[in-house]
């Protein structure tokens, strides 16, 4: 069933299959010839563009002579024959077959027998002039002898014979002209009639070439001299046609098993009939875009935007160049176009006008007009170009989670057909949220369905469509985010100043389910999710989502101040097991400051120092790795390079608030007392190249010798308030007692 609905040119036969109400027409045509009395013959041109109906009109008409036994209907091929001699002749024959007749006697076929035989014999002999001579002798009969036969055939049988010949319009030059000098050479016969099916205007074109004349106008006179009765297709409404086409298009739904909600429904009828109504102009198109629907809603269902995807496919059917334009530039026509004035602004709008017009030239103006409507509803961008309406950066999330074309993330599929390698597929992920959503506890990671599907490569694609896909009015999250926290370890940390990383992307979406689900629920799922997260990186980076900035007013949804103390308490006393039996600062060196902050703020920050002590006394390097940690790290926003600068004040601030710096200042006055010596001004960081294993602990020195000048100062000044306010309280009592009486 399915090929047949693929079928563009599959003409209709029966009164049953008739939807463009051309039976009536046929029937008559075919009356007309049956019931002629006249024995010469006819000539009838079935006019009509291609795609226009003009087989199934003539299967129409056979189908009503079938049952008239005066009347034998032959459909002649012109296609089959190579040369005019062989279309003449296939001609005849073919009537004589119709008829239970032979056109050629027992003495021909001895003739052709002699033919082969003779010459290849005498032309062994050496004798092929003489064999030649012999050969023409006993030739076959000419092509009259034939057409003499024909017509005898036909007056014998004194049946009406109606030659049915489709597609002229589709041979070439020389043998249309063949196919003319056919019937104008057998006109003569009686009782024959032909309906020729062609369309006119390229068949006249045709014969112009040939028969030219000063009038201009050769093809169509040398027709009218041929087709005695021209006939022209009955016309079919516009509201017929479209609601043809729209039968296909509701069959290659059905097909894809495919369902639009009213509003969907609305949209694409509105934008189709806008800029396609004027394109399907006969079956054939309405057909076409049916078919190109069934294979493409099939393919993508699930993938993309069902209605974006069927107004897209009416470019490509319709306007080639155009879909072309669109899809080879994937840059000007995806996401929004910048709020901001500027060359590179106006440039881009240029550009995006003139290709457009270039791709339109050849459409009428009041279709440009409506192709451009249907373009800025596909694509909004194109309302900046085209008027002052700007969309804000957010609208490409809401783009994105209804899969328009005008997301920068689904563009692709909507040309190629199928989801990228670095893509992943929507149909895919509901499966893998479902098969999630039915993993059962105790939620081990080799029964875990997100471990075996996720990948580097693939993970924020997931994480984003995983986000987009769940629902958020239901609490249980459980299944989903233990599974996501298990394969933490796989997801890459590619974080830079202005990228929103992997890994940071599946914590965020993990601390926004939880703090989704039940209020009484979400510390000890908390809780569960960082014994579940594979390594300490990951329990640091959840922890920090859940811990939000506004520490004295949450969130009403948000972990309170206690349970956020609590959470830290519990993530504390698993992170001292895990660095005392190792050198945090050589193992995870980006981690030291949040783990040190952690365990100072929630666990035991003598504890931590006595950590500290211990790494410092075996390896004194350790000093520079934990200062390094604290070192601002900063994003080019040309180039996306990172670098760390100098150890300023603010990161010392940051330091000394969570541990004892002093261990830090003994160990390098200690191991380096030369860097403290000589430390006569602030030492300054002059390329990045330069040895920043001994720049950065002198700038520490020197802020940790600030911090006690500064000290010292504070001191001498509180000691020197407390002199002047007990002076003064003595001078106070003093004059006090001289007032007394």
């Amino acid at each position: 069933m399915i090929t047949e609905n693929y079928s563009s040119d599959a003409p209709v036969s029966t009164e049953d299959e008739d939807i463009f109400s051309r039976w009536k027409f046929s029937e008559r045509v075919a009356q007309v010839i049956a019931n002629r009395r006249d024995p010469s013959s006819i000539v009838i041109g079935l006019y009509g563009r291609w795609g226009d109906g003009k087989t199934s009109v003539l299967n129409f008409i056979e189908q009503s002579l079938n049952t008239n036994d005066d009347v034998i209907c032959i459909k002649f091929n012109p296609w089959r024959f190579g040369t005019e001699d062989q279309l003449l002749m296939g001609f005849f024959n073919q009537i004589a077959d119709s008829l239970d007749a032979k056109l050629e006697t027992r003495e021909d076929k001895l003739k052709d027998i002699g033919n082969k035989i003779l010459k290849p014999v005498s032309s062994a002999a050496g004798m092929g002039v003489v064999g030649d001579i012999v050969s023409s002798y006993i030739s076959m009969p000419d092509i009259n002898v034939f057409k003499s036969r024909t017509e005898q055939l036909l007056e014998k049988s004194q049946k009406r014979v109606l030659v049915l010949i489709d597609d002229v319009d589709r041979l070439d030059k020389t043998e249309i002209h063949a196919l003319f000098r056919l019937v104008k050479l057998t006109a003569d016969f009686k009782y024959t009639s032909y309906i020729l099916a062609f369309d006119k205007d390229i068949v006249a074109s045709s014969l112009q070439d040939r028969y030219s004349t000063s009038q201009g106008n050769s093809g169509e006179a040398f027709l009218e001299k041929i087709i005695q009765v021209p006939l022209h297709l009955p016309y079919i409404d516009k509201q017929t046609l479209r609601s043809f086409c729209f039968q296909g298009v509701d069959t290659a739904l059905e097909l894809a098993g495919i369902q639009l909600i009213e509003e969907q429904a609305q949209e694409f009828a509105r934008n189709f009939v806008s800029a396609f109504d004027s394109c399907i102009t006969t079956p054939r198109k309405a057909k076409l875009y049916g078919n190109i629907l069934m294979f493409s809603l099939p393919i993508l269902k699930g993938e993309v935007n069902p209605v974006d995807l069927m107004l897209i496919e009416g470019v490509r059917a319709f306007y080639p160049s155009l879909y072309e334009t669109i899809r080879d530039n994937e840059k000007l026509f995806s996401g929004i176009l910048s709020t901001s004035s500027g060359s590179s602004h106006d440039a881009d709008k240029d550009i995006i006008k003139t290709l457009i017009d270039n791709a339109l030239r050849t459409t009428t103006s009041s279709n440009k007009e409506d192709l451009k409507d249907l373009l800025k509803n596909l694509f909004p961008k194109l309302q900046a170009v085209y008027g002052r309406m700007h969309y804000a950066g957010d609208s490409h999330k809401i783009w994105t989670d209804n899969q328009r074309i005008c997301s920068k993330n689904y563009f692709s599929r909507y040309f190629g057909y199928s989801v990228s390698p670095s893509d992943v597929s929507d149909v895919a992920v509901t499966q893998l949220l479902q098969n999630i959503n039915n993993w059962d506890e105790p939620y081990s990671y080799q029964t875990n369905p997100l471990k075996d599907f996720i990948t580097p490569k693939n993970a924020e694609k997931l994480i984003q469509k995983l986000r987009s896909q769940i629902d958020w009015n239901s609490e249980n999250h459980k299944p989903l985010i233990f599974s996501i926290a298990q394969v933490g370890d796989i997801i890459p940390d590619n974080r830079t100043f202005i990228s929103f990383n992997p890994l940071v992307q599946s914590v965020v979406l993990i601390a926004d389910m939880i703090i989704n689900t039940g209020k009484d629920k979400q510390i000890n799922i908390a809780k569960l999710t960082l014994d579940n997260a594979p390594t300490l990186e990951y329990q640091i980076e959840l922890f920090r989502w859940l811990y939000h900035s506004e520490n004295e007013n949450p969130k009403p949804n948000c972990f309170s101040l206690e349970e956020r103390k609590e959470l830290g308490e519990y993530l504390g006393e698993k992170i001292f097991p895990k660095i005392e039996t190792i050198d945090i600062t050589s193992k995870n060196p980006d981690l030291v400051s949040r783990v040190f902050w952690i365990l100072s703020e929630y666990v035991d920050k003598n504890r931590l120092n006595g950590y500290i002590k211990s790494l410092v006394s075996s390896d004194p390097s350790t000093v520079y790795r934990i200062l390094n940690d604290y070192v601002p790290t900063f994003t080019s926003l040309t180039n996306g390079i990172t670098s760390k600068e100098g150890f300023d004040e603010a990161a010392y601030k940051s330091l000394s608030k969570v541990i004892d710096v002093s261990i830090l200042f003994e160990s390098i006055e200690q191991n380096h007392p030369d860097l403290i010596v000589k430390l006569n001004e602030y030492p300054i960081l002059k390329s990045r190249d330069e040895d920043r294993e001994l720049i950065i602990p002198q700038q520490f020195v020197w802020w940790y010798r600030e911090e006690i000048i500064r000290n010292q100062y504070n001191n001498l000044k509180y000691q020197k308030f407390e002199f002047v306010s007990a002076s003064t309280n003595h001078i106070v009592s003093l004059i006090n007692n001289i007032e007394q009486p």
